[in-house]
């Protein structure tokens, strides 16, 4: 009968003890597929293609022109590769009125400001 009274007590005291002190549950954090949607690096990550593309199609003998399109594909291939990408070079580069903007002119201001934005908002956020 005792035993009967202590189980009894138990599976009362236990659910209190649990509310009372117990670890809260907490909410599954984001996967990386979420992660990167959140802060939309799938998109940044086209952008950049798309500026990939345009520095290869583009025939420019300028030495600071081929200096970036050098800086950049090597930036690039080293973004592609990491786990925690940091965009630090690739907000300046983008910047209103910074690198892209003196190369490319007013025909690569729309896809700057797309990147820009996108790259500055991660590099904040990170």
């Amino acid at each position: 009968m005792e035993i009967i009274i202590l189980m009894l007590v138990l599976l009362f005291l236990r659910p209190m003890f649990n509310l009372f002190f117990g670890k809260e549950k907490t909410e599954p954090g984001l996967s990386k597929a979420g992660y990167w949607e959140a802060f939309e690096l799938h998109a940044l990550f086209d952008d950049l293609n798309k500026v990939k593309a345009i520095l290869e199609h583009t025939d420019d003998t300028r030495i600071d022109f081929i200096a970036f399109k050098d800086e950049f594909m090597e930036e690039l291939d080293i973004l592609e590769g990491e786990n925690n990408p940091d965009f630090s070079r690739v907000s300046e580069w983008f910047a209103p009125d910074a690198d892209w903007d003196r190369l490319m002119g007013p025909r690569g201001r729309v896809l700057g400001t797309s990147v820009f934005k996108r790259a500055d908002w991660w590099k904040r956020n990170q």
